[in-house]
């Protein structure tokens, strides 16, 4: 039935805009298993995930959960249609606290609603388990999101920037300016860990409550006035906050 494209199609045309699905897929890969593509359940565990993007559905999350009353844990599917929505799944654990403060329905005697779920637990489902990952590494050839990152991006050191003001025009301010030609994709800094990131969520909830805090409203200005980059590399957006100027780079194909 899910390796039924006229029925996945279904599903999708059934959603809303901002649909979600979860699909249960069954008990989760150990350590030891083969790669997906050498088992039944695997093909059927990566031919659906394919059937699911194929129809439009904008992104995909597999996620464990020991906590169903079997002997072993079991694995589950997220697909949304929305990938506004989809950021939802990277919300910081304050925002997923808030989240449940504000939706959740209380009890008559005041004791938690919720068992097995809380922004710990979430943090959790974020990541894909070792043993999903081991598996799914097995393959061959093997995926390039398997590599580590140092091994397919160079780095460009920090060395190789000037922090200056700028000279676009009145007000433009300080920023940092390369003195090399850089190749797009290079990872920047990798050897200098000192940098903040800031999601986008968790910024948009800081806007959002800035006029109750004089502490928000702080944090915002630092941020604002310490750089915002996008889309530099990969694909769900971030805002890098370096230490003590703004980024203004330009990158070479």
């Amino acid at each position: 039935m899910y390796n039924d494209h006229r029925f996945i199609q279904t599903l999708y045309n059934a959603l809303s805009d901002d649909g979600v699905i979860v699909i249960q897929l069954g008990e989760a890969p150990r350590a030891g298993d083969p790669a997906d593509d050498k088992t039944t359940k695997g093909n059927r565990r990566e031919n659906l995930i394919a059937l699911l993007q194929d129809v439009g559905f904008e992104a995909t999350h597999l996620y464990e959960d020991g906590n169903c009353g079997f002997s072993y844990p079991l694995t589950f599917l997220v697909a949304t249609k929305n990938e506004d929505i989809d950021m939802r799944w990277y919300m910081s654990q304050p925002e997923v606290e808030i989240a449940i403060h504000n939706r959740i329905i209380r009890t008559v005697s005041g004791a938690p609603a919720l068992k097995y779920y809380d922004s710990v637990v979430m943090k959790g489902y974020r990541y894909p388990h070792k043993a999903l990952e081991t598996v799914y590494c097995r393959k061959e050839p093997m995926p390039d999101s398997c590599y580590r990152d140092e091994e397919v991006r160079p780095n460009v050191p920090v060395s190789a920037f000037d922090v200056r003001m700028s000279g676009v025009g009145d007000g433009s301010g300080r920023g940092v300016f390369a003195m090399v030609d850089i190749k797009k994709g290079s990872a920047i800094g990798r050897e200098n860990p000192r940098r903040v990131h800031i999601p986008s969520s968790p910024l948009r909830t800081i806007d959002k409550y800035m006029g109750r805090s004089k502490s928000i409203r702080d944090v915002f200005s630092y941020a604002d006035g310490y750089g915002w980059e996008t889309h530099t590399f990969v694909s769900d957006w971030f805002i890098v906050l370096m230490m003590h100027s703004c980024i203004h780079l330009h990158f070479n194909d």
